[in-house]
């Protein structure tokens, strides 16, 4: 027996197998289209055949990854798989777009790119945040309306959640925070460098960081406390470029006029706020950095990896690796509007997304050039919604920080720091004996998963088939249902033990941890 289990768990951690993830706008197409003709131009220039399209158990898995954050449910995937019209893969991306939880995907992902995460009041606060953004996105806002509310918010952040992005878990004299958040995620442009000296190999320099950097010094920051009186302020400061020099608590501080990037000065109205004429600069249709960033961001959200790289780190020197397929793409989104939902139906829609990641002879060139699709890790917050939506809630255990919910204390063990490429795996061994030895999804919830799988049927293949479909969105192999087969033929062993050694095997699998 001991053999039978060593042999299915080896197989099932080195699975990798791919497989295994309104109103349509009436241009969508053309953008799906002009895509693929750009991107196989280049493969064919280069010699490079692009590999086969996904299987579609292989593409729903990813497409409700990337729409949806968690694996589809066994239901879900026999209904799919059933299905043999051509049109299937356009619908179900267009009702994954409708579905509430596409909001609240996206709002999981931004929400972690922009509020710090040693924030105070950090989890009430940032779920506000999480779903004020949530329903901005579900709303179909435009990413320009969207970005314009969070750089001019005011007020409290119990009254407007926007706010949450310039205050929470922010130095008071910190506008170097906003400075950096503003202009890596809305702008493309890491502008850091630039702090205390001119970057060394980019044409930004100091005065380029501090004229953004004045356009922040306006936010009151009330009771919050420690800094403000380390330097000798009083609780609720009116802040401006001159205290804060005064304060000497900022590295490298440079008092500079507000300035955008490039160079051109504000022309606030009389009484207006600094921010809101730093949002209208930002998001306008001609703006040379905001469309640009955004398509390279989903982009590289989508792919695993961006037409320009590092994707916040957009610059002259820093060539496109597709420029016409970035120009394309910048003037679609622009003149929708910023339109996000049609942005990633054009781009879910095309050939090019819809490609297996199995690779062909060219297995690196084909990912560089977007000639297969690359595989992406899933992030902590996809695990762990993946892994509930399979078991169940978690059991409460002592383990969990009550001060954070059982989510988020995941996610802060398994989350990676800074802004990781989707393709990196930094997870190491006490990760994984971390899950495996989880009190949050082992017993009583995985006895739970076997006890419904035992309902589907008493059948070998009926229980084999449930957990496959189940955990990861796809019927068995013909080797698969062969080697899973010794365990339910062991004397000693029954089949609720044998399910449960296998539902164990799979959710350990390296291909339930992948993004195929």
């Amino acid at each position: 027996m001991r053999r039978h289990l060593t042999r299915l768990l080896l197989f099932a951690c080195l699975l990798i197998r791919p497989a295994l993830p309104s109103a349509v706008a009436a241009d969508a197409p053309s953008l799906s289209n002009r895509i693929d003709e750009l991107l196989e131009a280049r493969l064919t220039a280069e010699k490079i055949p692009a590999v086969p399209t996904a299987d579609d158990a292989e593409f729903l898995r990813r497409v409700y990854l990337d729409l949806h954050g968690v694996v589809p449910t066994a239901d879900e995937a026999v209904a799919f798989l059933a299905r043999t019209d051509a049109g299937k893969r356009a619908e179900l991306i267009d009702q994954l777009l409708e579905d509430p939880r596409f909001g609240e995907h996206f709002a999981d992902r931004w929400r972690k790119s922009l509020i710090s995460p040693v924030a105070d009041e950090r989890r009430l606060q940032t779920e506000r945040f999480a779903a004020w953004l949530a329903g901005r996105f579900n709303d179909n806002d435009g990413w320009d309306r969207i970005v314009f509310d969070l750089v001019t918010a005011t007020g409290k952040m119990e009254d407007n959640p926007a706010v949450t992005y310039l205050i929470e878990g922010r130095h008071p004299l910190g506008v170097t925070d906003l400075a950096d958040l503003s202009s890596r995620y809305f702008l493309g442009v890491r502008l850091n460098c630039a702090q205390c000296h001119d970057h060394p190999f980019v044409s930004w320099k100091r005065h380029d960081y501090w004229g953004m950097a004045a356009f922040f010094a306006q936010i009151q920051t009330p009771h919050r406390p420690k800094m403000v009186y380390m330097a000798g302020l009083q609780d609720d400061p009116k802040m401006n470029m001159g205290v804060l020099r005064d304060a000497d608590l900022i590295e490298g501080f440079q008092s500079e006029v507000p300035t955008f990037l490039g160079g051109e000065a504000p022309k606030a109205k009389s009484g207006e706020p600094l921010r809101v004429s730093l949002a209208r600069w930002m998001t306008a249709s001609e703006n040379p950095f905001f469309a640009r960033a955004t398509v390279n961001r989903l982009w590289w959200q989508f792919f695993g990896r961006g037409i320009v790289s590092p994707v916040d780190d957009m610059h002259s020197a820093n060539v496109p690796s597709h420029s016409e397929l970035l120009d394309a793409l910048t003037r679609e989104f622009t003149e929708t509007k910023f339109d996000l939902k049609h942005f990633c139906r054009a781009v879910l829609n095309s050939r090019a997304y819809q490609r297996t990641s199995r690779p062909g002879p060219h297995a690196d060139r084909e990912a560089e050039l977007f000639g297969r699709m690359s595989i992406k890790v899933l992030t902590a917050e996809q695990l762990y919604d993946s892994l509930t939506a399979i078991l169940g809630p978690p059991s409460k255990t002592p383990a969990v920080d009550t001060r954070l919910g059982a989510r988020d204390e995941f996610t802060k063990y398994f989350a990676s720091s800074g802004d990781p490429e989707p393709t990196r795996y930094d997870r190491g061994i006490p990760h994984l004996l971390r899950l495996m030895n989880s009190p949050q999804f082992a017993g009583r919830n995985l006895a739970a998963l076997v006890t419904q799988t035992a309902s589907a049927g008493n059948k070998t293949n009926n229980l084999v088939d449930h957990l496959f479909l189940k955990i990861l969105a796809r019927y068995p192999t013909g080797a698969e249902r062969e080697l899973v087969q010794g365990p339910f033929d062991a004397a000693n062993m029954s089949a609720e033990q044998a399910a449960r050694e296998l539902a164990w095997a799979l959710l350990m699998s390296g291909e339930f941890s992948l993004n195929h």
